[in-house]
């Protein structure tokens, strides 16, 4: 390419940009005063101090080899129910005898992370749910952990018991299926079914109907780490999602609908809530509606129970 022509292609890509950016000056996104998302470097500010409890998100078997020195180890699987379809949330009986024994009581700010880059943000989702939002996920997992040269170790930390209280699961972060099929049969112009599973997914199971495709992948850069929140902004707006909008997400599980979650609400965006069921449940039931790509067939019906 001659010097002229990178020349333009650079002006070119500096016009999109302030293009973006100016259609993000022209929405009202909420101030994130707190952020969710906290480095890996960030975390010796929190490491040993009284009231913060470091959380490992892997299996037992992997925590048992290697983990960040001093977290307590709460698997993915142990936050989960699996009625009526797989991954749903726990009970709230569940939540305070698994957050009472692992040292985290009502004042306890929590920093999780995993290995997977779902698990630590399914587990701040949760507790949102329960009404506990002094919660953070380390950026990049224990990847970035593990570059950050802090300490490793698998020596399991004591833990003193604590009181963890959690209050009634909030409809401001979650909606049933029925809500969706509502928003299925009578669409409103606000509200976005965001389906944050793959494109080959789509193609070969189909979306719940209206549903906007995008890939929880792409909330992440190529090392695992979240993308800025002018990114953020950006590649939502692109795809006509606004912060005045109801967003509705879910993946087939809505394991990754929770890093989405996360991405968004660090972006400014609140009225964003996981559709839990997600497509397992979605398409469990023969009654609801599937939306299949041109010409491609549609899949058999599966026993979700």
């Amino acid at each position: 390419m001659s010097s002229f022509a990178k020349k333009i292609t650079i002006f070119l890509v500096l016009a999109l940009f302030t293009t973006c950016l100016t259609g993000c000056n022209s929405h009202t996104f909420a101030e994130t005063e707190n952020s969710l998302i906290v480095s890996a470097k960030e975390l010796t500010d929190y490491m040993g101090k009284e009231n913060v409890v470091l959380v490992d998100m892997q299996s037992p078997e992997d925590y048992g080899k290697e983990h960040l020195e001093g977290a307590v180890n709460i698997p993915a699987e142990s936050i989960v129910i699996n009625v009526p379809v797989k991954n749903m949330l726990t009970s709230k009986k569940k939540m305070e005898s698994i957050m009472s024994a692992s040292g985290i009581s009502n004042d306890t700010l929590v920093i999780a992370y995993d290995t997977d880059k779902m698990s630590a943000s399914r587990l701040l989702w949760s507790l949102f749910m329960y009404g506990h939002e002094n919660v953070k996920v380390v950026d990049g997992g224990f990847e970035t952990i593990k570059a950050a040269g802090l300490s490793i170790t698998d020596q399991v930390p004591s833990v003193t018991e604590a009181v963890f209280t959690a209050g009634e699961p909030s409809s401001e972060w979650l909606v049933d299926s029925s809500r969706v099929l509502e928003q299925v049969n009578s669409p409103r112009d606000n509200v976005i079914l965001l389906d944050v599973r793959s494109d080959e997914e789509y193609y070969t199971e189909g979306k719940i109907p209206t549903s906007v495709m995008m890939n929880f992948t792409g909330n992440f850069f190529a090392d695992g780490t979240f993308k800025t929140t002018e990114i953020t902004k950006i590649n939502y707006l692109e795809n006509k999602i606004y912060p005045e909008d109801e967003i509705i997400i879910y993946c087939k599980t809505s394991f990754r609908a929770a890093p989405v979650f996360v991405q968004l609400y660090e972006a400014g965006y609140r009225n964003i809530k996981l559709y839990d069921g997600a497509f397992l449940e979605w398409s469990s039931n023969s009654d609801n509606p599937v939306e299949m790509p041109d010409g491609a067939a549609a899949p058999s019906k599966k026993d979700a129970s």
